[in-house]
Protein backbone atom coordinates (compact mmCIF):
# COMPACT_ATOMS: atom_id res chain seq x y z
CA UNK A 1 0.00 0.00 0.00
CA UNK A 2 1.29 3.30 -0.79
CA UNK A 3 1.06 6.35 1.67
CA UNK A 4 -2.17 7.93 2.83
CA UNK A 5 -3.72 10.96 3.11
CA UNK A 6 -5.56 11.99 6.33
CA UNK A 7 -9.01 13.96 5.54
CA UNK A 8 -11.26 16.02 7.75
CA UNK A 9 -14.83 16.65 8.42
CA UNK A 10 -16.25 19.80 7.45
CA UNK A 11 -19.52 21.33 8.76
CA UNK A 12 -21.39 24.85 8.35
CA UNK A 13 -22.45 26.54 11.73
CA UNK A 14 -24.33 29.92 11.20
CA UNK A 15 -23.33 31.83 14.27
CA UNK A 16 -23.17 28.70 16.82
CA UNK A 17 -20.55 26.50 18.16
CA UNK A 18 -18.45 23.96 16.70
CA UNK A 19 -19.58 20.85 15.14
CA UNK A 20 -16.35 17.94 14.67
CA UNK A 21 -16.84 14.39 12.70
CA UNK A 22 -15.01 12.33 15.15
CA UNK A 23 -17.50 13.29 18.16
CA UNK A 24 -20.78 14.91 17.27
CA UNK A 25 -22.47 17.67 17.14
CA UNK A 26 -22.41 20.04 20.87
CA UNK A 27 -25.52 20.68 21.89
CA UNK A 28 -25.28 21.05 25.08
CA UNK A 29 -23.35 24.79 24.51
CA UNK A 30 -25.42 27.69 24.59
CA UNK A 31 -26.80 30.06 21.36
CA UNK A 32 -25.30 32.85 20.05
CA UNK A 33 -27.68 32.98 17.16
CA UNK A 34 -30.95 30.62 16.10
CA UNK A 35 -33.16 29.64 12.71
CA UNK A 36 -35.53 31.99 12.00
CA UNK A 37 -38.82 31.65 14.12
CA UNK A 38 -37.20 29.94 16.98
CA UNK A 39 -37.18 31.25 20.60
CA UNK A 40 -33.34 32.26 20.19
CA UNK A 41 -33.88 33.85 16.86
CA UNK A 42 -36.59 36.06 18.49
CA UNK A 43 -35.02 36.76 21.76
CA UNK A 44 -31.66 37.92 19.88
CA UNK A 45 -29.98 34.17 20.52
CA UNK A 46 -28.81 35.65 23.81
CA UNK A 47 -30.94 33.60 26.01
CA UNK A 48 -29.00 30.76 28.09
CA UNK A 49 -32.01 28.17 27.30
CA UNK A 50 -33.81 29.22 24.05
CA UNK A 51 -35.53 27.90 21.18
CA UNK A 52 -35.16 25.27 18.52
CA UNK A 53 -31.31 24.21 16.97
CA UNK A 54 -32.60 23.45 13.34
CA UNK A 55 -29.98 21.23 12.11
CA UNK A 56 -30.23 20.37 8.30
CA UNK A 57 -28.57 16.92 7.19
CA UNK A 58 -29.13 13.67 4.99
CA UNK A 59 -30.93 11.49 7.66
CA UNK A 60 -29.74 8.51 6.13
CA UNK A 61 -31.35 6.56 9.34
CA UNK A 62 -31.85 2.61 10.06
CA UNK A 63 -32.64 2.58 13.43
CA UNK A 64 -32.20 4.66 16.48
CA UNK A 65 -31.49 1.47 18.66
CA UNK A 66 -27.83 2.21 20.09
CA UNK A 67 -26.95 -1.59 20.16
CA UNK A 68 -28.04 -1.86 16.83
CA UNK A 69 -27.00 1.55 14.93
CA UNK A 70 -23.96 2.08 12.61
CA UNK A 71 -24.62 5.13 10.61
CA UNK A 72 -23.32 8.24 10.76
CA UNK A 73 -26.05 10.66 10.33
CA UNK A 74 -27.36 8.74 14.05
CA UNK A 75 -23.97 9.65 15.81
CA UNK A 76 -24.97 13.39 16.53
CA UNK A 77 -28.74 12.33 17.97
CA UNK A 78 -27.69 9.51 19.67
CA UNK A 79 -24.90 11.45 21.13
CA UNK A 80 -27.59 13.79 22.47
CA UNK A 81 -29.48 11.01 24.21
CA UNK A 82 -27.39 8.90 25.56
CA UNK A 83 -24.22 8.87 27.91
CA UNK A 84 -21.28 7.02 27.82
CA UNK A 85 -19.21 5.77 30.75
CA UNK A 86 -16.33 7.54 28.73
CA UNK A 87 -15.96 10.57 26.51
CA UNK A 88 -13.72 12.64 24.18
CA UNK A 89 -13.27 16.30 25.59
CA UNK A 90 -12.23 19.17 22.86
CA UNK A 91 -11.41 16.65 19.75
CA UNK A 92 -8.77 15.40 21.73
CA UNK A 93 -8.98 11.68 20.84
CA UNK A 94 -5.93 10.43 22.55
CA UNK A 95 -7.25 10.56 25.98
CA UNK A 96 -10.63 9.35 27.37
CA UNK A 97 -12.40 11.25 29.71
CA UNK A 98 -14.79 10.45 32.12
CA UNK A 99 -18.52 10.80 31.34
CA UNK A 100 -20.70 8.19 33.84
CA UNK A 101 -17.70 6.67 35.01
CA UNK A 102 -14.26 6.94 35.72
CA UNK A 103 -11.57 4.00 34.92
CA UNK A 104 -8.75 2.05 35.65
CA UNK A 105 -6.77 -0.67 33.20
CA UNK A 106 -4.55 -3.53 34.58
CA UNK A 107 -0.86 -3.27 34.07
CA UNK A 108 -1.60 -6.65 32.19
CA UNK A 109 -4.28 -4.27 29.99
CA UNK A 110 -6.58 -7.18 30.55
CA UNK A 111 -8.86 -5.55 32.87
CA UNK A 112 -10.97 -2.28 33.06
CA UNK A 113 -12.56 -1.03 36.31
CA UNK A 114 -15.30 1.03 35.78
CA UNK A 115 -16.35 3.16 38.62
CA UNK A 116 -19.48 5.61 39.16
CA UNK A 117 -18.19 8.96 39.63
CA UNK A 118 -21.43 10.34 40.93
CA UNK A 119 -25.08 10.59 39.86
CA UNK A 120 -26.71 10.31 36.70
CA UNK A 121 -30.20 10.19 36.00
CA UNK A 122 -32.57 8.78 33.26
CA UNK A 123 -35.45 10.76 31.78
CA UNK A 124 -38.06 9.06 34.18
CA UNK A 125 -35.91 10.35 37.49
CA UNK A 126 -34.26 7.12 37.83
CA UNK A 127 -31.03 7.09 38.97
CA UNK A 128 -27.77 4.96 36.95
CA UNK A 129 -26.51 2.31 37.86
CA UNK A 130 -24.13 -0.25 37.16
CA UNK A 131 -26.56 -2.70 36.38
CA UNK A 132 -28.01 -0.18 33.73
CA UNK A 133 -24.53 -0.13 32.47
CA UNK A 134 -23.85 -3.82 32.47
CA UNK A 135 -27.11 -4.70 30.78
CA UNK A 136 -26.01 -2.26 28.40
CA UNK A 137 -22.90 -3.77 26.95
CA UNK A 138 -24.25 -7.37 27.54
CA UNK A 139 -27.41 -6.53 25.43
CA UNK A 140 -24.82 -4.74 22.67
CA UNK A 141 -22.78 -8.50 22.67
CA UNK A 142 -26.21 -10.95 22.56
CA UNK A 143 -28.19 -8.51 19.83
CA UNK A 144 -24.88 -9.52 17.69
CA UNK A 145 -25.40 -6.39 15.55
CA UNK A 146 -22.88 -4.65 13.54
CA UNK A 147 -21.24 -2.64 16.74
CA UNK A 148 -21.37 -6.09 19.01
CA UNK A 149 -17.88 -6.65 17.35
CA UNK A 150 -16.88 -3.73 19.71
CA UNK A 151 -16.60 -5.98 23.01
CA UNK A 152 -15.35 -9.02 21.23
CA UNK A 153 -14.04 -11.84 23.60
CA UNK A 154 -14.48 -9.28 26.73
CA UNK A 155 -16.53 -10.47 30.26
CA UNK A 156 -18.82 -7.72 31.58
CA UNK A 157 -19.30 -8.30 34.84
CA UNK A 158 -21.38 -6.58 38.26
CA UNK A 159 -18.48 -6.18 40.62
CA UNK A 160 -20.27 -3.66 43.44
CA UNK A 161 -23.17 -1.33 43.68
CA UNK A 162 -20.48 1.36 41.98
CA UNK A 163 -18.40 -0.15 40.09
CA UNK A 164 -17.75 -2.98 37.38
CA UNK A 165 -15.38 -4.79 34.89
CA UNK A 166 -14.54 -5.43 31.42
CA UNK A 167 -12.26 -8.30 31.35
CA UNK A 168 -10.29 -9.16 27.67
CA UNK A 169 -9.54 -13.02 27.16
CA UNK A 170 -5.80 -11.19 25.72
CA UNK A 171 -4.30 -7.84 26.52
CA UNK A 172 -6.93 -5.06 25.23
CA UNK A 173 -5.82 -1.19 25.76
CA UNK A 174 -7.83 -0.08 22.98
CA UNK A 175 -10.98 -0.62 25.67
CA UNK A 176 -11.23 2.83 26.80
CA UNK A 177 -11.24 4.35 23.48
CA UNK A 178 -13.99 2.02 22.61
CA UNK A 179 -16.06 2.96 25.32
CA UNK A 180 -16.73 6.69 24.06
CA UNK A 181 -18.42 4.99 20.94
CA UNK A 182 -22.40 6.28 20.62
CA UNK A 183 -23.21 2.46 20.65
CA UNK A 184 -21.76 1.91 23.89
CA UNK A 185 -24.16 4.30 25.33
CA UNK A 186 -26.13 3.27 28.82
CA UNK A 187 -29.78 2.30 28.48
CA UNK A 188 -32.41 2.24 31.16
CA UNK A 189 -32.71 -1.41 31.86
CA UNK A 190 -36.32 -1.40 33.31
CA UNK A 191 -37.41 0.69 30.50
CA UNK A 192 -35.61 -1.47 27.86
CA UNK A 193 -36.84 -4.93 29.13
CA UNK A 194 -40.43 -3.33 29.27
CA UNK A 195 -40.82 -3.50 25.97
CA UNK A 196 -39.16 -6.38 24.89
CA UNK A 197 -35.60 -5.96 25.71
CA UNK A 198 -32.76 -8.68 25.98
CA UNK A 199 -29.33 -9.38 25.99
CA UNK A 200 -29.23 -11.96 23.48
CA UNK A 201 -30.40 -12.32 19.66
CA UNK A 202 -34.15 -12.45 21.01
CA UNK A 203 -34.38 -8.90 21.91
CA UNK A 204 -37.18 -7.06 20.33
CA UNK A 205 -36.98 -3.47 21.97
CA UNK A 206 -35.61 -1.95 19.38
CA UNK A 207 -39.64 -1.03 17.80
CA UNK A 208 -39.60 1.09 21.15
CA UNK A 209 -35.94 2.70 20.91
CA UNK A 210 -36.76 4.11 17.37
CA UNK A 211 -39.88 5.83 18.56
CA UNK A 212 -38.73 6.33 22.36
CA UNK A 213 -35.09 6.84 23.89
CA UNK A 214 -33.85 5.49 27.41
CA UNK A 215 -30.98 7.81 28.39
CA UNK A 216 -29.57 9.59 30.45
CA UNK A 217 -27.89 12.67 28.41
CA UNK A 218 -29.02 16.32 27.86
CA UNK A 219 -31.63 15.06 25.43
CA UNK A 220 -34.49 12.81 24.62
CA UNK A 221 -36.39 11.42 21.55
CA UNK A 222 -39.54 13.75 21.34
CA UNK A 223 -41.22 12.77 17.36
CA UNK A 224 -39.12 10.32 14.95
CA UNK A 225 -39.84 10.35 11.07
CA UNK A 226 -36.69 8.55 10.25
CA UNK A 227 -36.81 9.46 6.62
CA UNK A 228 -37.88 13.54 7.13
CA UNK A 229 -37.16 14.69 10.27
CA UNK A 230 -35.91 13.46 14.05
CA UNK A 231 -36.85 16.26 17.42
CA UNK A 232 -34.79 16.30 20.25
CA UNK A 233 -36.66 17.80 23.63
CA UNK A 234 -34.46 18.27 26.55
CA UNK A 235 -34.58 16.11 29.67
CA UNK A 236 -35.05 17.61 32.51
CA UNK A 237 -33.41 15.28 34.94
CA UNK A 238 -29.65 15.74 33.17
CA UNK A 239 -27.41 15.87 35.68
CA UNK A 240 -24.76 17.65 33.63
CA UNK A 241 -24.50 21.63 32.45
CA UNK A 242 -27.96 22.53 31.11
CA UNK A 243 -28.37 22.33 27.30
CA UNK A 244 -28.12 25.32 25.23
CA UNK A 245 -31.97 24.62 23.87
CA UNK A 246 -35.12 24.03 24.42
CA UNK A 247 -35.17 21.35 21.51
CA UNK A 248 -32.72 20.06 18.55
CA UNK A 249 -34.62 19.12 14.84
CA UNK A 250 -32.89 17.25 12.46
CA UNK A 251 -34.20 17.69 8.91
CA UNK A 252 -33.52 15.20 6.31
CA UNK A 253 -32.10 17.89 3.56
CA UNK A 254 -29.30 17.65 0.55
CA UNK A 255 -26.24 19.57 1.48
CA UNK A 256 -26.76 21.83 -0.99
CA UNK A 257 -30.14 22.32 0.08
CA UNK A 258 -28.97 22.87 3.91
CA UNK A 259 -26.55 25.23 2.70
CA UNK A 260 -28.95 27.42 1.61
CA UNK A 261 -30.81 27.37 4.59
CA UNK A 262 -28.22 28.43 6.75
CA UNK A 263 -27.62 31.68 4.58
CA UNK A 264 -31.48 32.35 4.61
CA UNK A 265 -31.47 31.38 8.04
CA UNK A 266 -34.23 29.14 8.10
CA UNK A 267 -31.38 26.29 9.56
CA UNK A 268 -28.79 26.91 11.88
CA UNK A 269 -26.54 24.09 10.96
CA UNK A 270 -25.46 22.29 8.02
CA UNK A 271 -23.58 19.18 8.65
CA UNK A 272 -21.53 17.36 5.76
CA UNK A 273 -21.43 20.45 3.50
CA UNK A 274 -19.37 19.19 0.37
CA UNK A 275 -15.90 21.12 0.37
CA UNK A 276 -16.41 23.15 -2.83
CA UNK A 277 -19.51 24.43 -1.45
CA UNK A 278 -18.07 25.32 1.67
CA UNK A 279 -15.43 27.36 -0.03
CA UNK A 280 -17.99 29.79 -1.15
CA UNK A 281 -19.36 30.98 1.88
CA UNK A 282 -18.61 34.15 3.01
CA UNK A 283 -17.51 35.22 6.62
CA UNK A 284 -20.63 37.17 6.73
CA UNK A 285 -22.90 34.05 6.11
CA UNK A 286 -22.19 31.84 7.99
CA UNK A 287 -18.50 30.26 9.95
CA UNK A 288 -17.15 26.75 8.64
CA UNK A 289 -16.51 24.45 11.36
CA UNK A 290 -14.29 21.53 10.78
CA UNK A 291 -12.63 18.77 13.20
CA UNK A 292 -11.09 15.59 12.68
CA UNK A 293 -11.89 12.72 11.00
CA UNK A 294 -11.10 8.96 11.12
CA UNK A 295 -11.09 8.46 7.71
CA UNK A 296 -8.04 7.67 6.10
CA UNK A 297 -7.72 7.66 1.94
CA UNK A 298 -4.99 5.43 0.81
CA UNK A 299 -3.67 4.03 -2.97
CA UNK A 300 -2.86 0.13 -2.36
CA UNK A 301 -1.56 -2.17 -5.13
CA UNK A 302 -1.95 -6.11 -5.14
CA UNK A 303 0.89 -8.27 -3.43
CA UNK A 304 -0.43 -11.57 -4.99
CA UNK A 305 1.60 -11.64 -8.40
CA UNK A 306 -1.54 -12.91 -10.64
CA UNK A 307 -3.00 -9.90 -9.77
CA UNK A 308 -0.70 -7.21 -8.90
CA UNK A 309 1.91 -8.48 -11.63
CA UNK A 310 4.46 -5.99 -12.29
CA UNK A 311 3.07 -3.84 -9.40
CA UNK A 312 3.67 -6.43 -6.95
CA UNK A 313 7.22 -5.76 -6.31
CA UNK A 314 8.28 -3.78 -3.55
CA UNK A 315 10.74 -1.52 -5.06
CA UNK A 316 7.30 -0.90 -7.27
CA UNK A 317 5.93 0.53 -4.14
CA UNK A 318 8.71 2.38 -2.85
CA UNK A 319 8.73 4.16 -6.26
CA UNK A 320 4.95 5.07 -5.92
CA UNK A 321 5.61 6.33 -2.58
CA UNK A 322 8.33 8.50 -3.70
CA UNK A 323 6.28 9.39 -6.96
CA UNK A 324 3.91 11.26 -5.00
CA UNK A 325 3.34 14.70 -4.88
CA UNK A 326 1.44 14.28 -1.50
CA UNK A 327 0.79 18.35 -0.62
CA UNK A 328 -1.57 18.26 -4.12
CA UNK A 329 -3.84 15.31 -2.36
CA UNK A 330 -3.84 17.12 0.62
CA UNK A 331 -5.31 20.15 -1.27
CA UNK A 332 -7.85 17.86 -2.94
CA UNK A 333 -9.65 17.09 0.22
CA UNK A 334 -9.53 20.86 1.30
CA UNK A 335 -9.14 22.81 4.56
CA UNK A 336 -6.67 21.06 7.17
CA UNK A 337 -6.10 17.67 5.14
CA UNK A 338 -2.23 16.49 5.28
CA UNK A 339 -0.61 13.44 4.10
CA UNK A 340 -0.17 10.99 6.72
CA UNK A 341 2.65 8.81 7.50
CA UNK A 342 0.89 5.73 8.38
CA UNK A 343 -2.89 4.11 8.11
CA UNK A 344 -3.39 6.04 11.53
CA UNK A 345 -5.37 8.96 11.24
CA UNK A 346 -2.97 12.04 12.58
CA UNK A 347 -5.25 12.94 15.67
CA UNK A 348 -5.59 9.51 16.67
CA UNK A 349 -2.54 8.32 19.33
CA UNK A 350 -0.17 5.87 17.57
CA UNK A 351 -0.36 8.04 14.26
CA UNK A 352 3.28 8.61 12.63
CA UNK A 353 4.61 11.90 12.95
CA UNK A 354 7.10 11.61 9.41
CA UNK A 355 8.80 9.62 7.57
CA UNK A 356 11.49 9.45 5.39
CA UNK A 357 10.03 6.73 3.00
CA UNK A 358 7.30 8.78 2.23
CA UNK A 359 8.91 12.07 0.92
CA UNK A 360 7.83 13.43 -2.72
CA UNK A 361 11.39 12.59 -4.34
CA UNK A 362 10.73 11.84 -8.32
CA UNK A 363 14.64 11.00 -8.61
CA UNK A 364 14.35 8.24 -5.63
CA UNK A 365 10.78 7.38 -7.03
CA UNK A 366 12.54 6.43 -10.84
CA UNK A 367 15.61 4.67 -8.83
CA UNK A 368 13.46 2.06 -6.86
CA UNK A 369 11.20 1.86 -10.21
CA UNK A 370 14.64 0.67 -12.32
CA UNK A 371 15.04 -1.75 -9.37
CA UNK A 372 11.59 -2.88 -9.59
CA UNK A 373 12.02 -4.32 -13.15
CA UNK A 374 8.81 -2.53 -14.25
CA UNK A 375 7.80 -3.30 -18.44
CA UNK A 376 6.07 -0.35 -19.42
CA UNK A 377 3.00 -2.16 -19.06
CA UNK A 378 -0.46 -0.64 -18.28
CA UNK A 379 -1.30 -0.66 -14.11
CA UNK A 380 -4.86 -0.73 -14.09
CA UNK A 381 -6.44 1.87 -11.62
CA UNK A 382 -9.70 1.95 -9.94
CA UNK A 383 -11.68 4.20 -7.90
CA UNK A 384 -15.10 5.67 -7.48
CA UNK A 385 -16.28 7.42 -10.42
CA UNK A 386 -19.30 8.79 -8.58
CA UNK A 387 -16.82 10.93 -6.26
CA UNK A 388 -15.40 14.24 -7.26
CA UNK A 389 -12.36 14.17 -4.72
CA UNK A 390 -11.73 10.31 -5.94
CA UNK A 391 -11.77 11.38 -9.66
CA UNK A 392 -8.91 14.61 -8.85
CA UNK A 393 -6.89 11.64 -6.74
CA UNK A 394 -7.11 9.47 -9.66
CA UNK A 395 -6.02 12.08 -12.56
CA UNK A 396 -3.25 13.46 -9.71
CA UNK A 397 -1.79 10.04 -9.51
CA UNK A 398 -1.83 8.98 -13.41
CA UNK A 399 0.31 12.19 -13.72
CA UNK A 400 2.36 11.70 -11.32
CA UNK A 401 2.93 8.08 -12.26
CA UNK A 402 3.51 9.21 -16.25
CA UNK A 403 6.55 11.55 -14.61
CA UNK A 404 8.08 8.52 -13.12
CA UNK A 405 7.89 6.49 -16.64
CA UNK A 406 4.58 4.52 -15.38
CA UNK A 407 1.71 3.75 -17.42
CA UNK A 408 -1.33 3.96 -15.28
CA UNK A 409 -4.99 3.41 -17.07
CA UNK A 410 -7.85 4.52 -15.07
CA UNK A 411 -10.90 2.09 -14.33
CA UNK A 412 -14.05 4.21 -13.02
CA UNK A 413 -16.60 2.33 -11.29
CA UNK A 414 -19.44 3.66 -9.51
CA UNK A 415 -21.05 2.82 -6.09
CA UNK A 416 -20.90 -0.83 -4.72
CA UNK A 417 -18.81 -1.87 -8.01
CA UNK A 418 -15.74 -0.39 -6.90
CA UNK A 419 -16.21 -1.43 -3.22
CA UNK A 420 -16.46 -5.27 -4.69
CA UNK A 421 -13.82 -5.03 -7.35
CA UNK A 422 -11.41 -4.39 -3.93
CA UNK A 423 -12.82 -6.96 -1.95
CA UNK A 424 -12.66 -9.40 -5.14
CA UNK A 425 -8.83 -9.64 -4.04
CA UNK A 426 -8.33 -9.20 -7.67
CA UNK A 427 -7.92 -5.43 -8.20
CA UNK A 428 -4.43 -4.40 -9.59
CA UNK A 429 -4.83 -1.31 -7.71
CA UNK A 430 -6.65 1.71 -6.83
CA UNK A 431 -7.98 4.58 -4.27
CA UNK A 432 -9.73 2.92 -0.90
CA UNK A 433 -10.66 4.50 2.17
CA UNK A 434 -10.60 3.33 5.78
CA UNK A 435 -13.22 4.88 8.32
CA UNK A 436 -12.30 4.09 12.05
CA UNK A 437 -14.58 2.21 14.23
CA UNK A 438 -12.48 4.09 17.00
CA UNK A 439 -9.63 6.06 17.89
CA UNK A 440 -7.00 3.30 18.82
CA UNK A 441 -4.07 1.79 16.62
CA UNK A 442 -5.66 -1.76 17.00
CA UNK A 443 -8.58 -0.47 14.73
CA UNK A 444 -5.70 -0.68 11.78
CA UNK A 445 -4.20 -4.25 12.82
CA UNK A 446 -6.73 -5.23 10.00
CA UNK A 447 -4.03 -3.87 6.95
CA UNK A 448 -1.56 -6.41 8.67
CA UNK A 449 -0.67 -9.00 6.80
CA UNK A 450 -3.52 -11.49 7.11
CA UNK A 451 -5.88 -9.22 7.98
CA UNK A 452 -9.28 -8.82 6.63
CA UNK A 453 -8.30 -5.35 4.39
CA UNK A 454 -4.81 -7.15 3.87
CA UNK A 455 -6.84 -10.32 2.82
CA UNK A 456 -8.43 -7.88 -0.54
CA UNK A 457 -4.50 -6.57 -1.44
CA UNK A 458 -2.89 -10.42 -1.64
CA UNK A 459 -0.51 -8.97 1.74
CA UNK A 460 -0.70 -12.50 3.41
CA UNK A 461 1.98 -14.81 5.24
CA UNK A 462 3.00 -18.07 4.36
CA UNK A 463 0.36 -19.13 7.59
CA UNK A 464 -2.09 -16.48 5.85
CA UNK A 465 -1.88 -18.37 2.11
CA UNK A 466 -2.30 -21.79 3.68
CA UNK A 467 -5.79 -20.75 5.22
CA UNK A 468 -6.86 -18.48 2.20
CA UNK A 469 -9.07 -20.07 -0.38
CA UNK A 470 -8.91 -18.59 -3.51
CA UNK A 471 -13.19 -18.88 -5.02
CA UNK A 472 -14.77 -17.23 -7.66
CA UNK A 473 -17.76 -14.11 -7.07
CA UNK A 474 -16.68 -11.07 -4.84
CA UNK A 475 -16.19 -10.14 -1.22
CA UNK A 476 -19.48 -9.05 0.59
CA UNK A 477 -18.14 -8.72 4.53
CA UNK A 478 -20.84 -9.12 6.63
CA UNK A 479 -18.93 -7.36 9.48
CA UNK A 480 -15.37 -5.82 9.26
CA UNK A 481 -13.76 -7.48 12.21
CA UNK A 482 -11.37 -10.76 11.92
CA UNK A 483 -13.11 -14.16 11.30
CA UNK A 484 -15.05 -15.82 9.54
CA UNK A 485 -17.49 -12.78 8.66
CA UNK A 486 -17.28 -13.30 4.15
CA UNK A 487 -19.36 -14.97 2.07
CA UNK A 488 -19.20 -15.81 -1.63
CA UNK A 489 -16.04 -14.65 -1.79
CA UNK A 490 -13.06 -14.76 -3.53
CA UNK A 491 -10.69 -15.01 -0.67
CA UNK A 492 -11.89 -16.77 2.31
CA UNK A 493 -10.57 -16.90 6.10
CA UNK A 494 -11.27 -17.79 9.61
CA UNK A 495 -9.53 -15.93 12.83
Amino acid sequence: MAQTTSGRGFHIGKMIGAVTAAAAMVISMSACGAAEGSKAAASGGNASNSGTLVVNNSLNVITLDPARSFETATISILRGVYQTALKFVDNDLTKPQPEVCSYEISDDNKVVTLTLNGDHYFADGKKVTVDDIVYSYQRVQGIKGNPSFYLDGVTVAKKDDRSLTLTSESPNPAIPYILPSVNLGIVEKSVVEANGGTTDEKDGAEKYLNQHSAGSGPYQLDSVAMDSQITLKENPKFKGKKPGFDAVKFVNVDSTTALTNVKSGTADVALDVNLDEAAQVSKDEAQVLSGPSGNTRFLYFNANPTYGKSAADPNFWMAVRHALNYKKYATVYGGDSKQAFGVVPSAFLGSLKSSEENTYDVAKAKEYLAKSGYDGSEIDFVYASDQDTAAQVAQLFQADMKAIGVNVKLEGKAGTARLDAERSGKSQSGLSMWGADYPDPSDYFVFAPDGTMAQRFGWLTDAGVAEAKVEGGCCISVRRKGGAVCRGCAVRFRR
